[in-house]
C-alpha cells in the first residue's frame, strides 16, 4: 500500500505539541529521526510490509510522531479497530491526554468528529476506534483478548513483562486487511522480549526492523564556537569511538562529525556519567543498544569482528527427518529458516574433530535446545565446521544425530553433557551398539563403523596427576563450567578459535560474569555456547596434546588438503556431503 507522507506531514504541521526545548509549538519542523522512521515505514508499506519494530534512542521524538500517526491513521481509514498499548497506566493516561490535545488544536477541515474519548477508547464518527491497553510490567495474559486489531502502536515494549499477553496481542492482529499497520517502538533495556522481537523482525519477510540512532537528530550537535565543543573535542577519536563511527559509516552511510562527537562526550561525561548506560540510551548502532548487567564474558569487539567474517561465508542448510529407527534417519537439504543443521565444511577423512553436545535442560533448567557443535582441530586452534540446534527433539533422536555427525566427521572426540537427560542419550548410544551387533550383515557392520569413529572424552579432575578417571563425558558444576568456559574464552580471544555461526556469536554477546557465576543474561539461551565450551574442553585436555606431538597445525593440514585436492575451507557441494552420509554407508535405504 502507499503511505502518503506529504499528506501526513501536512497533517502533523497542524498539531500543537509541547517540546522540551521550545515549549508549545506546531509540529511543522520535524526531527531527522522522525522523518527517517516514517520514510522507512513508507518503504516497508510499499513492499507490503505492515509490521515494524523500531529500536530507538532517548528523546528522538519517535513516540511523539507515532502518536500523531495513531490519530492520522484512524482519521483516513474508516472502521479501523486500533490499540495504543503502553507499559504503565501513567503512560496510558499521558498519551491519552496528548491525543486529546492534538484533536483540540486541529482545524475543523482536518478533524473527524469525536463520538467518545475516555480512559478505555477513542471513538470517531467514521466508526474507527482506538482502544487504550496497558501491557504492565508483570504477566497478566489478557492483552488483545476479545478484539480484532487492524492497527497497533506498542510503546516502550522493552518494559513489558507479559510474554503471554504479547502472544495474545499478536494473535489478534489482522493478516490481510490492506490498511493494517503494527508498530512497536522502544529503547533497549537488555535482552528481553523486545530484543527477541527486534531480532525476529530483522530476519522476517513480513516484518521490518528499524534502528534509529541518536546521530539522526540534528540537534544532537554543538557549534564549533561553543565552549562545550572546545572542551570536549580534542581532534582525536578514542579506539572505541573509531570502531563505532566506522560501523555507522559502513552500516548506515552516515559520517559522524566533530560537532556530534563533542555532543556525545558532553552528554556522557556531564549527563549519563556511565558509558554502558550511554550506549543503551543513545546507541551508536543497534549492537550497542542491548547492554547487560554484570561484566561481558567474551570481548564484544572480538565478537563483532568474528561476526563480520561469519556473515561473508557460505554454508549449507539441512534438517533431520526422523523415523522409528536409527536407520530411517534422513538428513535433507533445507532452507535457512527451517534448518536444524548448518555445515560450513564437509568431512575430511584424515581430519581431527571435537564434538560438544548439550542436551536440552542439560546444563540448566531453562535452556531448552538440543545443541551439537563440531570443530575441526589443529595443534594451533579450532575451526567450526558444523552446528546442530533445535528444541523439537527427543533424547534418543539426539543420540542418533550425534552418531550420524560423529560417523560423518570421522576421527572425532565427543564430549557430552551428562547432567539430566545426558544419561538417557548415553544409554541410547549404547543401545545402538547392541543393535549393530545383533543385526549382523552389511547393515550391522555399517552401523558399527559409524559408532567406531567416535571416541569419548574421558573425564578427569584437574588436580588428578595420575591420569584419567573411569568416568566418561562431562558433568557441569560451577567449578567445571568455569573451567570449560575459560578454555573457550582463551581460544576465542587469542584468535585460535574460528567461530562461523552468527547465532553462536549472538549468544556469546549475552554471556556475563555476575559475581561468581557465568551465564546468559536475562532470558537468553546459551545452549550453543555450552556445546562449544564442551568441545573446547575435550580439545584442551585430550586432543590438542596429540596434535602438537604430530605437528598438525592448521597450515600443515590445509596444505595437505590442497595437495590431495580437498579444498574444504568453504562448503563444497559434491560426493562428500553430510546429508548423504548415511546413504553412502548403506544404512538409509
Amino acid at each position: 500500500m502507499r503511505f502518503n507522507l506529504k499528506q501526513f506531514y501536512h497533517f502533523c504541521s497542524q498539531l500543537k505539541i509541547e517540546t522540551k526545548e521550545q515549549g508549545l509549538k506546531r509540529m511543522d519542523t520535524l526531527l531527522g529521526t522522525q522523518t527517517y522512521v516514517m520514510d522507512e515505514m513508507a518503504k516497508g508499506l510499499a513492499e507490503d510490509v505492515h509490521f515494524f519494530v523500531i529500536l530507538k534512542g532517548r528523546q528522538l521524538g519517535i513516540t511523539t510522531i507515532s502518536l500523531a500517526l495513531d490519530l492520522y491513521w484512524h482519521f483516513v481509514h474508516a472502521g479501523l479497530q486500533g490499540t495504543l498499548t503502553t507499559d504503565t497506566e501513567e503512560n496510558r493516561d499521558m498519551f491519552r491526554s496528548t491525543l486529546g490535545m492534538y484533536m483540540e488544536g486541529l482545524p475543523k477541515e482536518f478533524r473527524i468528529p469525536l463520538v467518545a474519548h475516555n480512559r478505555n477508547q477513542l471513538s470517531l464518527k467514521n466508526r474507527s476506534r482506538l482502544f487504550y491497553q496497558v501491557a504492565g510490567l508483570r504477566a497478566k495474559g489478557s492483552l488483545g483478548r476479545g478484539k480484532a486489531i487492524t492497527y497497533l502502536h506498542g510503546t516502550e515494549t522493552s518494559s513489558w513483562g507479559d510474554e503471554e499477553g504479547l502472544a495474545s496481542l499478536l494473535a489478534s492482529l489482522a493478516e490481510t486487511n490492506p490498511d493494517r499497520l503494527y508498530i512497536f517502538e522502544s529503547t533497549a533495556r537488555g535482552f528481553n522480549m523486545f530484543h527477541d522481537m527486534y531480532v525476529t523482525a530483522k530476519r522476517a519477510r513480513t516484518q521490518r526492523a528499524i534502528f534509529c540512532g541518536w546521530w539522526r537528530n540534528q540537534f544532537y550537535s554543538v557549534p564549533a564556537d561553543d565552549p562545550i565543543y572546545k572542551t570536549y573535542w580534542d581532534g582525536k577519536l578514542s579506539p572505541e569511538e573509531k570502531e563505532w563511527t566506522k560501523d555507522i559509516k559502513k552500516l548506515y552511510q552516515v559520517e559522524i562529525n566533530s560537532r556530534q562527537m563533542a555532543w556525545w562526550r558532553w552528554k556522557m561525561y556531564e549527563g549519563i556519567k556511565d558509558d554502558q548506560l550511554m550506549y543503551q540510551e543513545f546507541p551508536p548502532t543497534e549492537d550497542y543498544a542491548f547492554i547487560m548487567t554484570g561484566t561481558s564474558f567474551f570481548s564484544t569487539s572480538r565478537c563483532t569482528d568474528a561476526m563480520k567474517i561469519a556473515k561473508k561465508l557460505n554454508c549449507d542448510y539441512y534438517r533431520y527427518s526422523m523415523g522409528a529407527n536409527f536407520q530411517d534417519t534422513q538428513c535433507i537439504k533445507s532452507t535457512e529458516r527451517l534448518a536444524t543443521l548448518t555445515v560450513w565444511e564437509e568431512p575430511v577423512d584424515d581430519g581431527w574433530y571435537v564434538i560438544g553436545a548439550d542436551p536440552a535442560y542439560g546444563s540448566s533448567d531453562w535452556k531448552d535446545r538440543f545443541c551439537i557443535q563440531v570443530f575441526r582441530a589443529y595443534a594451533d586452534g579450532l575451526e567450526q565446521v558444523c552446528e546442530f540446534a533445535t528444541s523439537e527433539l527427543n533424547t534418543f533422536q539426539f543420540a542418533w544425530v550425534i552418531a550420524h555427525l560423529a560417523g560423518a566427521y570421522k576421527n572425532s572426540t565427543l564430549n557430552l553433557e551428562v547432567n539430566g537427560p545426558g544419561q538417557a542419550v548415553i544409554n541410547e548410544i549404547q543401545n545402538l551398539k547392541r543393535q549393530a551387533a545383533a543385526m549382523g550383515g552389511g547393515m550391522g557392520k555399517s552401523l558399527m563403523d559409524v559408532l567406531a569413529h567416535m571416541r569419548n572424552y574421558m573425564w578427569r579432575r584437574n588436580d588428578n596427576m595420575s591420569g584419567v578417571s573411569n568416568s566418561i563425558h562431562w558433568m557441569t558444576t560451577s567449578q567445571t563450567k568455569e573451567r570449560m568456559m575459560a578454555y573457550m574464552k582463551d581460544y576465542f580471544e587469542r584468535g585460535m578459535m574460528a567461530v562461523y555461526s552468527t547465532e553462536l556469536l549472538e549468544e556469546m554477546k549475552t554471556i556475563i560474569r555476575d559475581g561468581g557465576t557465568i551465564e546468559a543474561s536475562g532470558r537468553n539461551k546459551d545452549d550453543r555456547v555450552i556445546a562449544s565450551a564442551l568441545a573446547c574442553a575435550a580439545y584442551a585436555e585430550q586432543v590438542q596434546p596429540q596434535l602438537i606431538m604430530r605437528r598438525l597445525t592448521r597450515d600443515a593440514a590445509r596444505a595437505k588438503d590442497k595437495q590431495e585436492g580437498k579444498d574444504s575451507a568453504i562448503v563444497q557441494t559434491g560426493q562428500r556431503s553430510v546429508s548423504n552420509y548415511l546413504q553412502r554407508l548403506g544404512i538409509n535405504q
